[in-house]
């Protein structure tokens, strides 16, 4: 099955309207298998799309993380820019040239550590976060 197919398949089952903005969206992000800003989605779908402005990127970015079809994520450390990533796959975290910008997922080491957390503070964890920031082998 196609991609498109499986991404309508997904957007009718949460409830959002299929409208073909909203699935060139989700296919970028797809194809890129890496965090995007809005602005990045916008400059890449406007030439195609000469009416698209970059408040429907947004109000779709944010729908979609609403209905957890896309997380939105916080790269830089000195900007407060915000990236959007495809949910697919296994829950991950990210590691960030601080040079150029280049991102690396990483796979979850804290399960096993949470789950101790939890046990030992009778905390429910709903939710964690891990970023690492280095310099990539091209920048040192």
């Amino acid at each position: 099955m196609n991609q498109s197919l499986n991404l309508e398949k997904k957007l009718k089952k949460l409830g959002i309207r299929v409208t073909s903005q909203r699935i060139k969206i989700l296919e970028l992000m797809a194809e890129q298998q890496r965090p995007l800003t809005a602005a990045d989605i916008f400059a890449r779908l406007k030439t195609d799309n000469p009416k698209l402005r970059l408040s429907t990127v947004y109000r779709n970015l944010n729908n979609f993380v609403a209905k957890n079809i896309v997380s939105k994520i916080e790269l830089k450390l000195d900007k407060k820019e915000s990236y959007f990533e495809l949910l697919q796959g296994e829950h991950h975290h990210h590691l960030i040239c601080l040079n150029c910008g280049q991102v690396v997922p990483l796979s979850c080491p804290l399960e096993d550590y949470e789950s101790k957390i939890s046990k030992e503070t009778n905390y429910k964890i709903v939710e964690h976060r891990l970023k690492l920031y280095g310099l990539c082998p091209k920048c040192q």
